[in-house]
């Protein structure tokens, strides 16, 4: 497999078997995996003019041998597994030969780009790709104990399920228009989110990532959860759904459950049944939207706590001396609610405040804080604005941060 012309100079991988063991009549999967190697970077690179010569049955060839040759890789990696006893050496193996196979197929797709490439060239690269991808699948899936969930997905097969999943979001998108019950601004959040995810850079989306975004769209376009709001409400905490918005939506249903109820102890006791219905909800093991953040349900739990503590702690008496008194141990502002809770935001993602929940410290920053129309911030509002911050708010604070940069360049 291994190209004549190499234009060029290939790039110095780690041997991916480690010892280069020599395996099935002096063949090893590293030694295979070097061959795709130097047909990529050689052969196939559309800087090589001859790429541009081959006849039809010569890149019919190309592909078979590609296929051929993958296969028996296959086969070299499980006696590489079967001769390395350390499971540290078995993740390396595993890992090693993952990125192996992920950079050429991102070399491959990068030669797609090319504007010199033809029809008949691409169908080449496509298929050599498919190959590639399913020597990956293969090791995915008979050694995902040492997979790397973190590494990024390769760009050709990221286009594949991008395409998949838009099919399903449409036919997810039909049902919901056809049941009436389901909370429509719920539905829309987890569109919204899912359309995001297939608008993202292909360089940044993990394997983990992947794996979540399939699963949610799994879960709802193949019955396995009805299409009903609590059903969809229990599907979310089962993904453990630790989105923003979705956190946003259910302390909104929680504040409006409590709002008609006319005693401090109404209030509570509901707080506290809905507080043990969250908990009795399954979660899965280690999984997240996002692992920047809390879990869905310790962020949930938090909120409920403080609202619960508030409503205990509530006299209305004491709020009339603190609000005599307040004026002086308040931190005074020029900003508005929504860019200051943006502002708080930032902190947040930064990890220069390290809260371990979010609600009980907007809580605070609610009671600390003035801005320039109101001396007491709500902190509904506030919390509101902190998890969906509008796209002026977002310019504003952009324009701030820039006035900061130059004010540093003077200090």
């Amino acid at each position: 497999m291994a190209s004549n012309v190499a234009l060029e100079k290939p790039v110095h991988f780690p041997n991916p078997n480690g010892t280069d063991a020599e395996v099935q009549g002096g063949q090893s999967a590293s030694n295979i995996l070097t061959n795709c190697m130097s047909l990529v970077l050689g052969k196939l690179n559309p800087l090589n003019n001859e790429i541009f010569l081959l006849s039809d049955n010569c890149i019919q060839s190309l592909i078979d041998e590609t296929e051929i040759e993958l296969e028996k890789a296959k086969a070299l990696l499980i006696e590489g597994m079967l001769d390395k006893p350390k499971i540290r050496d078995k993740q390396q193996f595993v890992q090693l030969n993952q990125a192996f196979l992920i950079n050429l197929m991102n070399k491959l797709y990068a030669y797609r780009q090319n504007k010199r490439v033809d029809d008949k060239i691409r169908w080449l690269y496509t298929s050599v790709s498919k190959h590639l991808q399913n020597t990956l699948d293969f090791i995915e899936e008979f050694f995902g104990n040492y997979f790397d969930h973190t590494e990024k997905v390769p760009a050709f097969y990221l286009a594949i399920c991008k395409e998949e999943m838009a099919l399903q979001l449409k036919q997810l998108i039909t049902s919901l228009e056809k049941v009436a019950p389901v909370d429509k601004y719920l539905t829309n959040l987890i569109i919204s989110s899912i359309r995001q995810f297939g608008s993202n850079d292909t360089n940044t989306i993990s394997y983990s990532q992947l794996s979540y975004q399939k699963d949610i769209l799994n879960e709802l376009v193949s019955g396995k959860a009805l299409l009903t709001t609590k059903a969809i409400r229990e599907t979310l905490y089962h993904l453990n759904f630790n989105e923003d918005n979705f956190i946003a939506y259910e302390n909104e249903r929680l504040s409006c459950l409590t709002a008609d109820l006319p005693t401090k102890k109404e209030k509570i006791n509901l707080l506290r049944f809905e507080q043990k219905n969250i908990n009795q909800l399954t979660a899965k093991l280690n999984y997240s939207y996002t692992t920047a953040m809390p879990s869905l349900k310790e962020q949930m739990n938090g909120w409920i706590d403080e609202e619960i503590k508030f409503l205990e702690n509530a006299d209305a008496s004491h709020q009339i001396d603190l609000k005599a008194s307040g004026s002086e141990n308040k931190i005074h502002t020029s900003l508005s609610v929504a860019k200051l809770s943006l502002i708080i935001r930032l902190l947040v993602i930064d990890k220069i405040i390290i809260n371990r929940t979010v609600a009980p410290m907007l809580r605070v920053a609610a009671k600390m804080f003035t801005t320039l129309q109101k001396e007491d911030i709500s902190f509904g509002s506030l919390e509101t604005k902190y998890h969906a911050p509008d796209k002026a708010t977002i310019n504003a604070v952009k324009d701030m941060l820039f006035k900061w940069i130059n004010i540093l360049n003077k200090l």
